[in-house]
């Protein structure tokens, strides 16, 4: 199958042509459709730009809006909604909040918002609280649930919310030591348990909570899968519990892979055809995986080749049966997505060089797209063989993960949010 079709095949029945109310858009694969989009960047094609506050949060599509948070002053942070046409600021909603811990490259609004037709959901944390609220599409809030669950900061907060069946799924991991260090040393602190919650996207009550094991801070957010009983299930990594099958109505763990996994769950999994993959590590560590088959039912590990150089902080990128991954050093490595037998390795060279990346791939029109902490947005050809199409310097750093929807494509630096693409109004 051609790589162009085998990306429209794969989202068909997930998208339409700005479907892109999440992290990384439909169920988190990073796969847009949509045509005739951009391969370099330059003046006839940036539509507009604009200044953002800090925050390392993707920005999400909902017809003519992009919404995404930020920080907008100490103690401050908002989300905030822009027109697609001209990204002229339609609305803000500000929240304060309580300073904790956090790590140098995290932000105090690095969690994605997730939207439907009715409402706009938005997680984050405040001081060692994990809170919840969702907005109508005027910017208005209609629930507030200040108190999702406890945490305790060791890098602080990431995880973006997904909404499934009614149901937000609230994650809220941590520990109070690990490897020697302590977080706390508060006697009521250290008896907290770190939790998965669902929330009645309604509401903003609680539905139910998992307990689980205390584990390393967790940054990856949940995809949903539909069992071979016809209902839905969140899929969770973490440090601890491995991976966990999390029924959307009743949070019933339907079953769990590689309980006790010893390191962290950053970059997001994906799911194509009931298989299932993500990536484990940490900062120097050896990076581990989960290959799983679901079509059982039950996670059935698969024999994979695991490449070097797996990622720890992007994102899988699936694209027909090829899998895409941009290790943090910026190897591009295309691997057979449920073997790992590795099609090509190539370095991705940005405007200057050798890049890193902690911003995960997206595509759409068979073009890859990576942007990197050097600024730059580098175009890939989807395909069995390597070829880069351009290297496009912006304005500053990359951190977060590009949206994609009707011939456009919208990058967040650590300055500006960028629509590059079509000039031609988005679709309604």
């Amino acid at each position: 199958m051609k790589p162009t079709l085998a990306l429209l095949c794969l989202v068909s029945t997930l998208a339409t042509a700005a479907d892109w109310s999440r992290f990384r858009g439909p169920n988190g694969s990073g796969v847009a459709e949509t045509t005739n989009m951009p391969t370099t960047v330059d003046d006839s094609n940036t539509v507009w730009k604009v200044e953002l506050g800090k925050g390392w949060s993707s920005p999400v599509l909902w017809k003519d809006k992009v919404i995404v948070t930020a920080e907008t002053g100490d103690g401050k942070r908002a989300v905030i909604a822009l027109s697609a046409k001209d990204g002229k600021e339609l609305w803000r909603h500000e929240e304060t909040f309580v300073a904790h811990k956090i790590h140098n490259f995290n932000s105090f609004a690095s969690s994605s918002p997730f939207v439907d037709a009715d409402r706009i959901y938005v997680n984050w944390s405040t001081g060692t609280t994990i809170q919840a609220l969702a907005l109508d599409h005027t910017g208005k809030r209609v629930w507030f649930n200040e108190h999702v669950a406890d945490y305790i900061h060791e890098h602080g907060t990431g995880v973006s919310p997904v909404v499934a069946d009614g149901i937000m799924i609230v994650r809220s991991e941590f520990d109070w030591q690990r490897d020697g260090k302590v977080y706390t040393d508060d006697p009521v602190q250290q008896k907290w348990k770190a939790c998965i919650v669902g929330l009645d996207a309604a509401t903003g009550k609680q539905v139910w909570k998992n307990e689980i094991p205390n584990c390393l801070n967790t940054f990856s957010t949940p995809v949903v899968h539909k069992t071979k009983a016809g209902t839905n299930e969140f899929i969770c990594a973490d440090t601890g519990s491995g991976v966990m099958g999390i029924d959307t109505k009743t949070g019933k763990l339907n079953w769990q892979h590689n309980p006790g996994q010893t390191q962290r769950s950053l970059g997001s999994g994906v799911i194509s055809d009931d298989f299932y993959f993500c990536t484990f590590g940490t900062g120097g560590g050896v990076k581990e995986i989960a290959a799983i088959d679901l079509k059982s039912g039950k996670p059935e590990p698969v024999k994979f080749d695991i490449p070097k150089g797996l990622p720890y902080v992007p994102s899988p990128l699936v694209i027909g049966d090829t899998m895409y991954l941009v290790g943090d050093g910026g190897i591009m490595r295309a691997v057979e997505f449920k073997t790992g037998k590795v099609i090509y390795e190539e370095r991705l060279n940005g405007s200057k060089g050798s890049s890193k990346f902690f911003s995960s791939p997206v595509a759409a029109d068979g073009k890859i797209y990576a942007a990197s902490q050097q600024g730059d947005l580098i175009v890939v050809k989807a395909g069995p063989k390597f070829e880069q199409l351009s290297a496009s310097k912006l304005d500053s750093p990359v951190n977060s993960s590009p949206a994609i929807g009707d011939s456009r494509i919208y990058v967040r630096t650590e300055k500006m949010l960028w629509c590059i693409g079509s000039k031609a109004a988005p679709l309604p």
